[in-house]
């Protein structure tokens, strides 16, 4: 049988192994950055706060990735009471 195969994405060394899915990336309306939320090559949850730059560049993502993983801190919290 044919598995999937797993579109590994290569970050920074600080940030702890490969990226095989983000889950969730929020903002951090304090210094305009990001907190991304993502699983590993070994299916570890992990987070990682990052830049603009940083989160294209390390995460190898496009507009369209971020349009659908992004969430304000707004509706966060909205979810969150609800």
């Amino acid at each position: 049988m044919n598995e999937p195969k797993t579109k590994y994405k290569r970050v920074d060394n600080l940030v702890h192994g490969e990226v095989k899915e983000i889950k969730l990336i929020g903002e951090d309306e304090k210094d305009k950055n990001y907190f991304v939320f993502w699983l590993n090559h070994n299916n570890e949850s992990r987070s990682t706060r990052v830049s603009h730059k940083e989160l294209f560049d390390w995460f190898k993502i496009d507009q369209v990735e971020f349009d659908k993983k992004f969430m304000k801190l707004s509706d966060l919290e909205e979810q969150l009471a609800g």
